[in-house]
Parts: C-alpha cells; sequence; structure tokens
C-alpha cells in the first residue's frame, strides 16, 4: 500500500499520538512505514515452528524479505518467563495467556493504530472484534487471523428421502437427537454419527457447561446429577439406534456420515477438507455427498451463544518491544485481506476471521461456524495442572464403562461410579505438574 498524505492523515496521525500519550505505550508507529533493512522480529508462539514459519512467517518475507524473523514456543515453559528472557517483539497467545497477560498492561494498544484509513477491520468478523474488546474494556490489544469453531454437518439428500426437516441454527443437543430419531433405522440409516459414547457424552457436556473435572478442588466431577443427564441422552440415542458409535479412528475418511449412513455429525470446519474434499479427490464423480451446515448445538438457557465458537492464537505487540514498527508490520499484514485472500485458495484446518475469504467452493452455508457468539465468560481446562496423559486415560475409562452399559453388562449407576473411581486413581497417580 502506498502512503498518501492528507488532512486526515494528519489528523489521525495526531489522534494516535495523543493517545499513546495517555495510555502506557507512550510511543507511536508509523502507518505503513517502510521497515529498515535488516530489521530483526522475534515471535513468541505455542505452535511448531516449522508449521508457523510454514502459515505466516513465509508469507510475511515474501513481502518484506529483508526481516529477519525468529520464532520461539513456550510448549515446554510458561510463556511469562519465556517474555521475561527473551522479550519477544510479537506474542501469538491462547486464549486463557491473552487474558492474563492483557490485564497487566503488557500488550500494546492496537486502537492507536486502527484508525488509519488504509487499515481497518472490515471483513473481520464483529463477534470476534467484540470478544477482544470485551476482555479489556472496549480496547483492542490483540488480533487473531483465524478461529475455531464447530457445526452440525447434514445430508440434505436423506432430509429429503425421508421428508424430515433440515437442522436449524440454535437447536440444543436434545432437538438435534429428537431430530436424528426421525430416521428409519429399519433402514439401515443412522440419525447421527459420533465417534465414540465419549465424543457424544463430552460435546453435550461442554454446550450445558458442565465439566469432569474440578479445577479448584481437583477433583473427578462424573459421579453428579448434571453429569449423569449426559449419559443418560447419550446412552438413550446409542440404545435407540438413533446415534451410532464405531469407535473408528479420527482420521478415518470414509466414517458413517461420508459414506451416507448417517444423517448428521458435528465438527470442526476442517472435516470439509480432511473428510469431505478428500473424499472427493479420491471418489471424483462418485461421491455423491449432498451437504449444507447447522450451528452447533446450543445451551438451552441462551441460544444466542456457541460454546464451540472460540478466538485464539492472538497476535499482539509486545509493549515493552523495541522493534515495535515490525512487530506492528507483522501484526497486520497477517490480518490482512492480502493475507486472507492468499490463503483463501485452498481450505485449512481453521476458518478465517475475515470470513468473506473463508474457503467455500461449493457455496456452503460457512456462517453456521461464526454466525453465534462466542462465550467471554467460557474457561478452558488447564492441562497444565494435571498429570500428563490424564485426560486420554480419563477418556478411555468413560468409553470402557459405557461399553460395559451399552452391552447391559452393567447399570448407568455402576458405570458411572467406576468411571468416578477409576479416574480418581488415574488423577491421583502422578503428581500434577
Amino acid at each position: 500500500m502506498k502512503n498518501r498524505p492528507s488532512i486526515l492523515l494528519i489528523t489521525v496521525l495526531l489522534l494516535a499520538i495523543f493517545c499513546t500519550a495517555c495510555s502506557p505505550n507512550s510511543e507511536s508507529i508509523q502507518y505503513d512505514s517502510k521497515l529498515e533493512s535488516n530489521a530483526s522480529l522475534k515471535i513468541l508462539a505455542y505452535t511448531d515452528k516449522e508449521r508457523f514459519k510454514e502459515r505466516y512467517v513465509d508469507l510475511f518475507n515474501s513481502k518484506y524479505p529483508d526481516v529477519n524473523v525468529t520464532v520461539i514456543n513456550y510448549v515446554e515453559e510458561s510463556f511469562e518467563k519465556i517474555i521475561e528472557r527473551e522479550k519477544p517483539d510479537v506474542l501469538v497467545l491462547g486464549t486463557e495467556e491473552y487474558k492474563k497477560i492483557v490485564q497487566e498492561n503488557k500488550l500494546f494498544d492496537l486502537d492507536t493504530l486502527l484508525s488509519n484509513d488504509n487499515f481497518n477491520l472490515d471483513g473481520v468478523d464483529p463477534q470476534i472484534i467484540k470478544y477482544m474488546r470485551e476482555m479489556r474494556k472496549g480496547r483492542l490489544y490483540g488480533l487473531p487471523p483465524y478461529f475455531q469453531s464447530k457445526a452440525i454437518y447434514y445430508n440434505k439428500d436423506l432430509f429429503d428421502k425421508y421428508n424430515i426437516p433440515y437442522p436449524q441454527d440454535q437447536m440444543t443437543w436434545d432437538e438435534i437427537i429428537q431430530l436424528a430419531k426421525r430416521f428409519p433405522v429399519e433402514d439401515g440409516v443412522s440419525g447421527l454419527y459420533m465417534q465414540n459414547l465419549y465424543t457424544l457424552a463430552s460435546e453435550i457436556a461442554w454446550s450445558q457447561y458442565v465439566n469432569p473435572v474440578s479445577e479448584q478442588k481437583m477433583k473427578i466431577t462424573l459421579n453428579t446429577d448434571s453429569y449423569r443427564k449426559v449419559f443418560e441422552m447419550a446412552l438413550d440415542a446409542y440404545h435407540s439406534r438413533t446415534a451410532i458409535f464405531p469407535d473408528i479412528d479420527q482420521f478415518e475418511v470414509y466414517d458413517p456420515f461420508i459414506t451416507g449412513e448417517s444423517a448428521m455429525t458435528m465438527d470442526y470446519y476442517y472435516y470439509v477438507n480432511n473428510k469431505i474434499n478428500r473424499a472427493r479427490e479420491e471418489k471424483g464423480d462418485q461421491f455423491k455427498l449432498n451437504w449444507e451446515l447447522a450451528t452447533a448445538p446450543v445451551d438451552e438457557s441462551n441460544r444466542e451463544v456457541s460454546s464451540f465458537f472460540v478466538a485464539s492464537g492472538f497476535l499482539s505487540v509486545n509493549a515493552e518491544s523495541e522493534n515495535k514498527q515490525a512487530a506492528w508490520e507483522f501484526v497486520k499484514f497477517i490480518n490482512s485481506k492480502e493475507y486472507a485472500k492468499a490463503k483463501s485458495r485452498t481450505n485449512g484446518f481453521s476458518p478465517l476471521a475475515r470470513t468473506d475469504y473463508i474457503y467455500n467452493p461449493e457455496g456452503k452455508r460457512m456462517e453456521a461456524f461464526f454466525t453465534l457468539k462466542p462465550d467471554l465468560d467460557r474457561s478452558f481446562v488447564n492441562f497444565d495442572l494435571f498429570p500428563d496423559g490424564f485426560f486420554g486415560s480419563l477418556q478411555d475409562i468413560i468409553n470402557s464403562e459405557g461399553k460395559a452399559v451399552m452391552v447391559g453388562a452393567k447399570t448407568l449407576d455402576e458405570a458411572i461410579s467406576s468411571m468416578q473411581q477409576r479416574g480418581e486413581q488415574q488423577l491421583e497417580r502422578n503428581e500434577p505438574k
């Protein structure tokens, strides 16, 4: 982009200087500045270095080839310690890390920059921007180029064949399961496919704000009335043959939804590429799946909010960075239309926050992933508080005890009691990290 000196730009610059003078960020940053030759940039990320470079840095360096970018991560060490030691210029933060560090005034206020008419947030999903602002008194200290979300995938042809209405946005899990029950099992069609009992139970629980563990008490919370209702719903779906749990590998392409045996499933955006598009590439014209999307199930008490819609991977400028200009150029570029357009040509793991550029060659209802509000108050489990491998073991315990109920070897009460006991033993086996 070219500079456009004007009275408006001068006014914006003066306003930015005034705003930064009144805030902890006492310096201003130029707009669309030409970076110094051999400028350096250190980025702290929580993802694999090579993957991060491939996803972000390579495109940035194609525009700014003279900028030397170093990527470090905090997978094995707390990000606070690494920030203090490494003094990164750009921070790529998860939701909980962002919530914490933004309260400590360690991030540069991006609102002082976004008033420039050469860079704005038009096209970025407004729910995401509102979500970001609400985390820090209406100010913006980070921008996520992507977001995560789930949706209900459904087979339109199966719904049409049996004259069953399509799933609608803002349905609850109970409503989805009742809809799934309308499919005739005698025809070999199930209404819902989920990988296993744990998958369905955990999705129901998450939508209803029911957790399997208590972080404060470091206790298992499966033997509770709320979780019992979750298991009852999931097992009722199984026993009525409404839902099937084939327990196949999650990376298996030809699951019952892809093969047309199940009318619905629920998954992330990446299901489009990892399953649907891959099956189409392999089968060609023989692949006939006529699919569409509805929002992920919601909690009945608040149908406007999706507990599965999460913005993360926030790109922020370190308030103490000595390379703020280069840091801002990186944050700005990765959140730009230019970057989104380049990434729109292929389907990735996560949808773009600039939602107009989400890969969608078939014209599907991609808005199902972002039409609801993200939940600002939703807290995520801090896995660092628990022993290594604990949640994988808990998943195995729930599946094994659930299978005992499904085959009639145990009552639900017996299985839940055993889940609780075995989970507690697993928790006590190793000291938390």
